[in-house]
């Protein structure tokens, strides 16, 4: 009884056969090993005309018949990107009453009297910010500021941030460059204490390390001020802050970057950071800083070439009219007196 016929065998391992006996027969010792053979073998293949001659795929699969590994496998998969955040993030949640506490915008509630009020501002800003013939986020870098501490420039960061990301197709990056004396992380619950100190430093160097997504806005992505250490304000000066802040820019041309940095009188940092975004917001709040301050406040960030004045604390006035055109009035509240 014969035995059943094997498997044919491919040209390569029809080769390597013929150069074991050939070597054994002239040598009267044992052939070398497999891998040798395979190498030279595929050496004779490739100097084959037409279709025979060697491809990566062709090696892979001798190889790989024989129990050996590609040279090249490694080669062929790319390294990852330091700027590039992975497909999962990491996540954070908003502290919905730190924000109703504040009187800021909140996810649920995007028909209050100061949603519009960011709504109207965020308009103006998305003209400067989108080119006119492909909708591309071009200018996309604004800096909100003050000239000085309690202006309410973290209030309008915040809330500027929440309306842009309510855009379809839009992401926003909030970014708490305010160092000093942080206040973004306030408006989340259990904020991570890793940041843009962190990244800057160089303790860590990959942007997905402290680029955390919100889970209520999905939108929505934040970088955390970070531990503070010594010569945290020269960080936001630094080059490594500009390299970072033309990365993102230019990176996605769907993400609006919003930074909030410290005050201009209070640090010099702001001012140095304002000749590297597109637009810079001057937050001015009522009954605090003089015109002496806001004109030197001005001259200081004058480099950005588009400048614009945000008018925070506002004195009360009688708002039910123009509120309840978008039901934004409270039902409670008594109607107007009329004027004679």
């Amino acid at each position: 009884m014969t035995d059943k016929p094997g498997e044919p065998l491919n040209l390569i391992e029809r080769m390597a056969k013929r150069l074991a006996a050939e070597e054994g027969a002239a040598t009267n010792v044992a052939p070398p090993r497999k891998i040798g053979l395979v190498e030279r073998a595929a050496e004779k293949v490739a100097s084959l005309p037409g279709p025979f001659a060697e491809t990566p795929s062709v090696r892979d699969e001798m190889t790989a018949q024989l129990g050996d590994k590609p040279a090249h496998a490694s080669a062929n998969v790319p390294a990852p990107h330091p700027g590039i955040a992975p497909a999962n993030p990491k996540q954070v949640r908003l502290d919905f009453r730190a924000l109703r506490q504040n009187g800021m915008i909140t996810p649920d509630n995007m028909t209050s009297a100061i949603s519009n009020e960011f709504r109207g501002i965020k308009r103006k800003l998305l003209q400067k910010v989108r080119d006119p013939k492909t909708r591309a986020a071009v200018n996309n870098l604004i800096m909100i500021t003050s000239s000085l501490p309690g202006e309410g420039k973290t209030f309008s960061s915040m809330n500027l941030a929440l309306s842009l990301a309510a855009e379809k197709g839009l992401h926003v990056l909030l970014i708490d460059a305010d160092i000093i004396r942080p206040s973004v992380g306030n408006m989340f619950v259990s904020p991570p204490r890793v940041g843009l100190t962190e990244l800057l430093s160089g303790k860590t160097s990959n942007v997905s390390d402290v680029l955390h997504r919100c889970v209520d806005v999905p939108n929505l992505s934040v970088i955390f001020s970070g531990s503070p250490r010594n010569g945290s304000p020269e960080l936001i000066s630094s080059a490594q802050m500009v390299n970072l802040c033309r990365e993102m820019s230019s990176r996605y041309p769907d993400r609006v970057i919003v930074i909030d940095t410290p005050p201009v009188l209070a640090s010099s940092e702001a001012a140095i950071l304002a000749g590297y975004v597109h637009q810079v917001i001057m937050v001015v709040s009522a009954d605090q800083a003089d015109k002496h301050q806001l004109r030197t406040s001005l001259e200081s960030v004058s480099a950005c070439q588009n400048i614009c004045l945000l008018f925070n604390k506002a004195p009360n006035w009688n708002e039910a009219e123009y509120q309840s055109y978008y039901g934004y009035a409270d039902q409670a509240a008594p109607a107007p007196t009329p004027q004679a």
